[in-house]
């Protein structure tokens, strides 16, 4: 397992921005994660082209030129961000170059679906999640401040547990709530055939509950020695769960692990994670399963 490789700080931060206003909020957090790490940041913007539509690329790079040099323009750092600009897919080679250039952090801006011609698109920060081998924020609020309240989604799935592992070592001044969607489906059926449905849900529920209690401690284990936690046991769908706790806590930010317990190695990230990055009102840190160094 690959949770050891998330105790290193990243050492070099990409921001992937396509240079809209919103990517003012992305920068900002970048700026501020770099800051506390201490670690260069790469300032990068995709200009999307094919062979199809090579011509003005020359005049487009100027401009794009000019657009992160205003956007980077007043960012508080120890050393200046580097710009790159490169050419084709965004999502295809925002994952090209961080592997080219070493990145192990990604920030982007919030989840959203493009429509170009009659074909709508998964969302960049989506695609970029679904290939990603390193953390992937997608930043939508407005940065007042070193996040404080964090909230992990847990099934306790080995993606659980390098999101949990990944965010306590780089967020450890943060508090935190691990969150735990459960199921009931008891079987009425064979030895139950004869009880009353009451009786057999309830029994159901309670074991479900005592192996959800067990598989939390474990997978904290001595960490509440070193860091702020809360655990928060609610029956219910994944999705439903963490939409209702962000709408009542207003955490600063949800992390959730790229592949759920019941994914097939296709599936890069859950349905559930990427439902919400594009869903939750707040930043979103997706961190895949199997961390390369």
């Amino acid at each position: 397992m690959a949770i050891a490789q998330t105790e290193r700080r990243p050492q070099k931060v990409l921001l992937a921005t396509d240079l809209t206003p919103a990517g003012d909020r992305a920068l900002d957090r970048a700026v501020q994660l770099a800051t506390d790490w201490c670690a260069q940041l790469v300032v990068c913007h995709v200009i999307e082209a094919s062979s199809l539509r090579p011509w003005g690329i020359e005049q487009r790079v100027r401009n794009v030129e000019l657009e992160i040099e205003r956007l980077v323009q007043g960012a508080s750092l120890a050393r200046e961000p580097t710009r790159h600009i490169v050419i084709g897919d965004p999502a295809e080679r925002v994952i090209e170059h961080v592997q080219a250039i070493g990145a192990d952090f990604i920030v982007t801006g919030p989840a959203h679906g493009k429509i170009i011609g009659d074909k709508l698109l998964g969302s960049t920060a989506a695609r970029i999640v679904r290939q990603a081998k390193k953390p992937v924020l997608a930043v939508r609020r407005r940065v007042l401040g070193p996040y404080s309240t964090v909230a992990i989604a847990v099934d306790f799935s080995e993606p659980s547990q390098q999101a949990f592992h990944c965010a306590r070592s780089l967020l450890s001044k943060s508090a935190f709530t691990l969150i735990h969607a459960y199921a009931v489906a008891p079987d009425y059926r064979g030895r139950n055939a004869d009880r009353s449905l009451d009786e057999v849900e309830v029994e159901e529920r309670s074991r479900v509950l005592r192996n959800a209690e067990q598989d939390m401690a474990d997978l904290i284990g001595k960490a509440r020695q070193e860091v702020s936690i809360e655990t928060l046991l609610e029956e219910g769908s994944p999705d439903a769960v963490m939409t209702a706790y962000v709408d009542k806590r207003w955490p600063d930010l949800v992390v959730a692990g790229t592949r759920g317990r019941s994914a097939t190695p296709q599936a890069l990230i859950g349905s559930v994670t990427e439902g919400l990055l594009k869903s939750l009102p707040c930043d979103v840190l997706a961190v895949p399963a199997k961390l390369t160094a």
